[in-house]
């Protein structure tokens, strides 16, 4: 699948979950979850006021969108249409053929397997359609469901750094974990 433009990703499908792009329409969405000081307890930013720092939030991205050194797809649940997450690919270094990937879920949401869902098919999307050789994440220790997560994805623990994040008026720790092209293993189909 081809993006239709820098700012507009190429839109994902799985069984529950529609990944596409992110509009000024879904910012009541996006409030809903950069409001919520659970969900974002590990996210590294802090909660917003309104549904329109929300967006603004979005849009301090587009720059990066927009030179193509990142992609960001709202989550969406295909039978409601709601935008329940995002995801993100950023740091795409097209010479190095890596990127990182960061994601958010609203909390009611949280354990139905839906993340697991939205980045398996982002993961297949950056190798199979896009080529790149590896994706990186970072996660703060603290975050066991993150850290399952990816590792259930074949992600490996490769770094551990102590204080590298200044997050919530606290000090966070950080796993640095990676996974290669040649280690996911998705359908051929």
């Amino acid at each position: 699948m081809k993006a239709k433009s820098k700012t507009s990703p190429a839109a994902l499908t799985t069984t529950r979950l529609r990944l596409r792009g992110i509009t000024k329409a879904d910012s009541d969405d996006l409030f809903s979850m950069y409001s919520d000081m659970k969900t974002l307890q590990f996210f590294g930013r802090d909660p917003v006021n309104s549904p329109a720092e929300a967006w603004n939030e979005i849009e301090k991205n587009m720059q990066q969108i927009e030179s193509g050194s990142a992609l960001l797809w709202g989550i969406v649940l295909r039978e409601s249409h709601q935008l329940i997450g995002t995801c993100t690919v950023f740091k795409i270094n097209q010479q190095n053929r890596n990127g990182e990937i960061g994601y958010i879920l609203n909390r009611d949401h949280w354990g139905k397997g839906l993340m697991t869902e939205a980045i398996s098919c982002v993961l297949e999307h950056v190798f199979k359609e896009m080529k790149l050789h590896r994706m990186e994440a970072d996660s703060d220790p603290k975050n066991l469901a993150s850290l399952a997560l990816l590792e259930k994805l074949g992600f490996q623990r490769e770094g551990y750094f102590r204080e590298r994040w200044f997050v919530h008026g606290k000090w966070h720790d950080s796993v640095m974990l990676g996974l290669l092209r040649s280690e996911y293993f998705y359908s051929e189909d």
